[in-house]
């Protein structure tokens, strides 16, 4: 009996262990409410900072997009002599200048970091990122330099009419002599290499304009030809890996020019996949994203075009249009890489110089700059204090390079 007794006492004591009270079980509740409740705010707080970065990053878009700037401040200025008979280029973080007797690189800090000296008539020089080629138009001489300085130097057997670089260093000169054109290849340190193209004057025709591709193993010709009294262009393709087992290297020649009697005087690499040929009254955007079937896009142009500028993404003309009354206006077109029309804009003013910088255009004169974005919002009106030679890129998208007749200047726009 006794035994049955505690078993029933242990039952019991079992059972109250495992009932939870109701004060007990409202005071979880209430924990749980309150977990919840806790949690809640902390998403809450959590969605409040997103949206406060959101509207700030978004307020921070909408006002540099929409912001005008009024005038700017100079960050540094040098000196520099024969500034009104040099040509100033855009090499890596700095700009070069082109002299007479030498080429001067500065950089974006305002330091000269490097001098090299040259003889040379009529030194001209193109670059493409860090890689810079310069040599004497009409002359037999090319030096090779990167943002550290010369790499090499070298002579041709006939005159140089033009040159290009791609962004390896890999660099093409066209020569000519009375009856042939030549296209030679030079390596980053000026080294000849193995890789000549040789075009008959008569049968090919004159090489307008070349460009290399910023890999440097593609290559676009525009080559003038006389027929019959007539002047037409044809615009050849050469790939030097894709093109290794075919005639000449040549994967791909367009002579459609002949049937609306355009001539093309200007051809690039916008990208390795990528090339534009302007004539004087026709666009071609040529597709190279399969190297040895190139697909062409033409566009046809109805006025005078008297400007062309481009970079990797934008192709930009300047025309003139003859209003109803018989005025002629400035136009201004941008195109995309595929040949999409994204701009068409009257200007007011003509100016002398376009360039496109970070996704906006500059137009300047000796006295005046307009900036723009290519959406057409202006950023930029204004007269310079001094007449000025040369305007480029700065580094940030604020920061232009301002060259006048006796110093170069970096400003920011503000």
């Amino acid at each position: 009996m006794a035994n049955d007794t505690i078993s029933r006492e242990a039952k019991k004591n079992q059972l109250r262990r495992q009932i939870i009270s109701s004060e007990e079980l409202k005071k979880n509740k209430d924990y749980q409410r309150r977990r919840k409740q806790q949690r809640f705010q902390n998403w809450m707080a959590v969605l409040g900072a997103v949206l406060i970065v959101a509207a700030v990053i978004l307020g921070i878009y909408l006002f540099e997009t929409f912001r005008t700037y009024k005038t700017f401040r100079v960050e540094w200025e040098k000196d520099v002599i024969g500034a009104e008979s040099s040509q100033f280029v855009r090499l890596g973080n700095g700009t070069v200048q082109l002299g007479a007797d030498g080429a001067t690189y500065f950089s974006d800090g305002g330091e000269t970091l490097w001098s090299v000296p040259y003889e040379m008539r009529s030194p001209q020089g193109a670059v493409q990122d860090a890689y810079m080629i310069i040599y004497d138009k009409k002359g037999q001489s090319l030096i090779i330099c990167d943002t550290q300085g010369e790499r090499g130097r070298s002579s041709t057997s006939y005159a140089i009419t033009s040159a290009d670089i791609s962004s390896q260093g890999v660099a093409v000169v066209l020569t000519e002599e009375k009856e042939s054109s030549y296209i030679s290849y030079f390596d980053s340190s000026a080294g000849r290499l193995e890789i000549e193209i040789k075009s008959p004057l008569e049968s090919q025709g004159y090489p307008a304009a070349i460009s290399i591709s910023p890999d440097g193993q593609q290559l676009m010709v525009s080559y003038l030809s006389v027929s019959g009294g007539a002047v037409s262009s044809q615009v050849v393709f050469y790939d030097f890996e894709e093109g290794k087992d075919v005639p000449n290297r040549v994967v791909g020649a367009f002579q459609n020019y002949k049937e609306t009697d355009t001539m093309v005087p200007f051809v690039a690499y916008m990208s390795n996949q990528a090339g534009v040929a302007v004539g004087d009254n026709m666009i071609s955007f040529y597709s190279t994203e399969d190297r040895t079937d190139i697909q062409q896009k033409n566009v046809p142009i109805t006025e005078p075009i008297q400007k062309v500028f481009c970079d990797e993404t934008y192709l930009g003309l300047v025309t003139a249009k003859t209003t109803e009354d018989g005025a002629t206006v400035p136009m201004l077109y941008l195109y995309s890489a595929e040949g999409v029309c994204l701009l068409q804009k009257e200007l007011t003013d003509q100016m002398e110089h376009v360039f496109l910088n970070s996704g906006k255009i500059v137009m300047y004169e000796a006295s005046s700059c307009l900036i723009q974005t290519v959406k057409g919002r202006m950023r930029y009106d204004n007269s310079f204090e001094t007449a000025i030679t040369a305007m480029l890129p700065g580094g940030s998208q604020r920061e232009y390079i301002v060259v006048s007749d006796d110093k170069i200047e970096k400003v920011r726009l503000q």
